[in-house]
């Protein structure tokens, strides 16, 4: 069975990213599983780690418990049979966890809340989030800390109009399909576009993925991640899907910096995939 994966440190973003992840598993017929990092401080002795271990992890498995019974409630009101329901606690980093997680349980996601715009850097650029960025064996979606519908209508995908990229749209479709929303491609260049370097890659993306409802938008602007903002306030858009780059290759539209970029200002949650990362959904 699918698992998607829902980190929590027991917070309001991380209840509304359990909330989201909720309604993502419903639709891709996926279970969920709330997991937790149990972290310590390096000054404590050995004398004191068993007993300080054993009282964090009493803790954590209580709230864990907690935020699971309220989305199981949430499910038995909506009178959805909905997913199976977990949660996991370990000691360590997020990032290990989660990765230990996504080998284990087949996890095609993980989901985890963040600050809205203006208090994003104490999330996304936390070293926590930032390794989960770099360093997740699956996509990670990041949940903004507000309200907003918990419907996928439209799918918005940045692309330089690489092949690499067809293979990925693909697994977007995968996403999109259970929802029935429409991917929007993103070109954004410098100057207006190759018409026909557009209509080879847009070709391409007909005959090898199958899924109707993909459209494309070309935008012109000097500043890639002015574009990019442009399109995620004004596109009508509730998922922003991106590639992200560890290194900066020349002409690449997605590198490290742009990514933290987006993310600092974006108010939709942010779908990141690896390099070289095509899960079915």
């Amino acid at each position: 069975m699918k698992t998607i994966l829902v980190t929590t440190d027991f917070s309001a973003p991380s209840q509304t990213a359990g909330n989201f992840a909720l309604s993502l598993a419903n639709a891709l017929k996926a279970d969920l599983t709330l997991c937790h990092a149990i972290k310590m401080l390096a000054a404590s002795s050995d004398q004191t780690l068993p007993n300080e271990y054993k009282m964090l992890r009493d803790s954590a498995i209580e709230q864990l418990e907690f935020q699971a019974l309220d989305l199981r409630l949430d499910e038995q009101e909506s009178c959805n049979p909905g997913p199976r329901i977990d949660y996991y606690t370990a000691l360590g980093s997020v990032t290990d966890m989660v990765n230990d997680l996504a080998h284990d349980r087949k996890a095609i996601l993980v989901v985890m809340g963040m600050f809205g715009a203006g208090m994003v850097n104490r999330i996304f650029l936390g070293s926590n989030s930032q390794d989960i960025i770099n360093n997740a064996k699956c996509p990670v979606l990041l949940i903004p800390f507000k309200k907003f519908p918990e419907l996928v209508n439209k799918i918005a995908f940045a692309s330089d109009l690489n092949k690499g990229d067809i293979e990925l749209i693909n697994s977007i479709a995968s996403f999109a399909r259970p929802f029935n929303a429409e991917i929007l491609i993103i070109h954004i260049s410098k100057t207006k576009a190759d018409q026909e370097k557009v209509d080879r890659f847009l070709n391409e993306v007909t005959n090898k993925v199958n899924y109707a409802k993909i459209y494309y938008k070309h935008i012109e602007d000097t500043d890639i991640g002015r574009g990019l903002n442009w399109i995620a306030k004004n596109g009508f858009i509730d998922i922003f899907a991106m590639v992200h780059r560890k290194k900066i290759f020349p002409g690449n539209l997605f590198n490290s910096s742009e990514t933290q970029k987006l993310s600092r200002n974006i108010e939709i949650p942010l779908l990141v995939f690896q390099e070289n990362q095509y899960p079915v959904f």
